[in-house]
């Protein structure tokens, strides 16, 4: 989870935030120092199909909101009631912070706040909800990375070492990530988490992580659920995938769709990974890289990727509206839980 608000960040938060800020001014750096001109870039975004970007952005909106129905399950399986429309404006408001804050789990502690304040439920179930939620998602966008890439492994001109690279890290994120759902609904893991806790001397954590464990307890039973939920988290991706393909259109590409179910999801896990800043740079750099081996310039394949992430903020952006608007009730809320009892 993010830090607590108010506090100092660590150092070594703030040597890794800086890291991650070096590598993405260095692939955009990398990349304009070569055959990429910025004023192409801007040039195709002045020709872009403004209907074409309206589409899209109606597509991650609905994108957005069976996300939001993925995790208003997980709430409702953990006896967190809420409204689904208070459900899809949270969700849109952990999505503006993990595209405007440094750290992308931003976004998820202001839904587990949002999720536990003003009921009798706990922060350790709102947590459950959306650490299960990141799992699902997580899984099913390997699933979908590993399903579209072997069919075309034949198409892709790579070297040996650099297919066998390719290939070995989505096997790799696939398999790491069915390892952590495994992991949440071990018994022993609890008790492993525990003894590290007490060895670096915060055993104070326990109580917490007991009540985390039975939260996570009551998700073993539910198999028939989280199939649903896999189905859903997998329309969620396919539909990340129609916004890059409305997106292309509206820059006057026509990439064969299939080329986007191979590369898309490639570019998901890749930018998945916290190795920049909130997948800056490293989402361009790929961009240009794969789609390149289809034909694609790299000014176009940098605007496509750069102009889908603009989708993404814009949309995300009503979270944000939501996030400033609820302000003052807020601070009326907590003006009033301060007053003294009569």
């Amino acid at each position: 989870m993010a830090s607590e608000p108010g506090r100092k960040p660590s150092p070594r938060t703030v040597l890794l935030l800086s890291l991650k800020v070096v590598l993405s001014v260095a692939v955009f750096a990398l990349l304009f120092r070569g055959k990429l001109d910025w004023k192409d870039v801007e040039h195709a975004l002045g020709a872009a199909n403004r209907g074409g970007l309206a589409a899209a952005c109606g597509v991650m909106l609905a994108s957005n909101v069976l996300g939001a129905f993925q995790w208003s399950r997980l709430l409702r399986a953990v006896d967190i009631r809420l409204p689904f429309w208070k459900v899809c404006l949270y969700y849109h408001v952990g999505l503006f912070f993990n595209n405007f804050l440094p750290a992308n789990v931003g976004g998820d502690f202001a839904r587990i706040l949002d999720a536990s304040r003003g009921g009798s439920a706990s922060r350790a179930s709102a947590f459950s909800t959306v650490l299960m939620d990141r799992l699902i998602g997580t899984v099913a966008l390997g699933g979908l990375a590993v399903l579209t890439t072997l069919p075309a492994v034949g198409q892709l001109r790579l070297s040996s070492g650099l297919l066998v690279s390719l290939l070995g890290g989505v096997f790799a994120f696939f398999a790491i990530s069915v390892g952590m759902l495994w992991a949440i609904f071990h018994p022993r893991l609890l008790a492993t988490v525990e003894h590290v806790l007490a060895f670096v001397r915060l055993g104070r954590l326990k109580p917490a992580l007991d009540e985390l464990s039975e939260r996570l307890a009551g998700f073993r039973g539910q198999r028939r659920m989280f199939m649903e939920l896999f189905v859903v988290a997998a329309g969620v991706q396919v539909m990340r995938i129609g916004v890059h393909v409305l997106v292309a259109r509206s820059l006057g590409l026509h990439v064969p769709i299939v080329d986007f179910f191979l590369f898309v999801p490639l570019l998901a896990v890749i930018v998945s990974l916290p190795i920049s800043l909130n997948g800056i740079g490293v989402r361009e750099g790929a961009g240009v890289f794969l789609f390149g081996l289809v034909g694609v310039r790299q000014d176009l394949a940098f605007t496509l990727q750069f102009t889908t992430y603009l989708v993404a903020v814009a949309v995300s952006m009503i979270g944000g509206i939501v996030f400033l608007v609820r302000i003052p009730h807020r601070r009326a809320e907590a003006r009033v839980s301060r007053r003294p009892d009569a």
